[in-house]
């Protein structure tokens, strides 16, 4: 149950971090945004792996893992969804949970019953249904290559989501946060020296911390949610864990009703409907 209640408040704190990101009205470019949310990981994930507790005989194993988590889970996922409209990446990449639970079948032997696979089915779909937007440029959907990152990126979620989920059995939530806050260290530099982005650009976008306040403070409740998302891998399976931090995209949109005034179009009722019904009848049976 530990597991549904931490997967949930992830999915809280995404939801509000992404609803006051849309308040912003500066963009980052995306390795300058990724380094930023490095340097949060860093302030955040350290303080609060030592609270958990880490074992420090590990970490030369965990690093390795947390390096990939930082790539293919964080670092190519700013990439894939700066590529393209979002209205049209986001809901491909929405399908992660998906690859989660096939690689961790494969990775980790997870096992679900029928009525618990129906009920991430019935989250999956209210998920879905709430990430495709009302209109979208159909002239951009014919590109279909613009497609393909989203899909590749949540490919990429899924296998670091499970092997993240194998080394999390074998060791603690402490030990994989404090490892991913410096494992995030080379991978941002490294995004930087990718898109020709100096340290100057840093300095700079600090110094003009008034045009991106909404946009630090997103990043702020995104990155906090993660020690809630990785304590739901720890304490349910992946399978389980995936499916629900991903009902964000509700929360997301509930808080942006009242942050930025969106409108709740009659899809989007329909959408968290089916995603609240999965949620409960999911938290029902992990709980029997």
């Amino acid at each position: 149950m530990f597991g549904i209640i931490y997967g949930l408040l992830a999915a809280v704190g995404q939801g509000l971090g992404y609803a006051v990101l849309k308040k912003s009205f500066s963009e980052r470019p995306a390795s300058l945004a990724y380094f930023y949310d490095m340097l949060l990981g860093i302030l955040i994930w350290v303080p609060i792996s030592l609270v958990l507790g880490i074992q420090w005989d590990m970490l030369s194993t965990v690093f390795w893992y947390a390096l990939l988590s930082a790539l293919l889970a964080e670092a190519f996922v700013f990439f894939v969804l700066s590529k393209g409209d979002i209205s049209l990446t986001q809901p491909v990449f929405s399908t992660y949970p998906l690859f989660t639970l096939l690689f961790s079948r494969v990775v980790n032997g997870d096992i679900l019953s029928l009525p618990v696979i129906i009920s991430i089915v019935f989250v999956m779909g209210g998920i879905i249904i709430l990430a495709f937007p009302a209109t979208f440029d159909k002239a951009e959907l014919k590109k279909r290559a613009l497609l393909l990152w989203p899909l590749a990126g949540a490919i990429a979620v899924g296998i670091s989501d499970s092997v993240s989920k194998n080394i999390l059995d074998k060791t603690s939530t402490g030990t994989f946060l404090f490892s991913l806050a410096f494992a995030q260290i080379p991978v941002a530099i490294g995004y930087l020296w990718a898109e020709k982005q100096k340290l100057t650009d840093v300095v700079d976008m600090f110094r003009n911390y008034k045009t991106y306040l909404y946009s630090f403070l997103g990043s702020f409740f995104i990155v906090s949610s993660l020690v809630f998302f990785w304590l739901a891998f720890t304490y349910t399976s992946a399978s389980i864990a995936s499916p629900l931090t991903a009902t964000y995209v509700v929360f997301a949109l509930l808080f942006g009703t009242l942050i930025v005034k969106e409108k709740v179009a009659r899809k989007d009722i329909i959408g968290i409907v089916i995603t609240v019904l999965g949620v409960l009848a999911l938290s029902f049976l992990v709980a029997q």
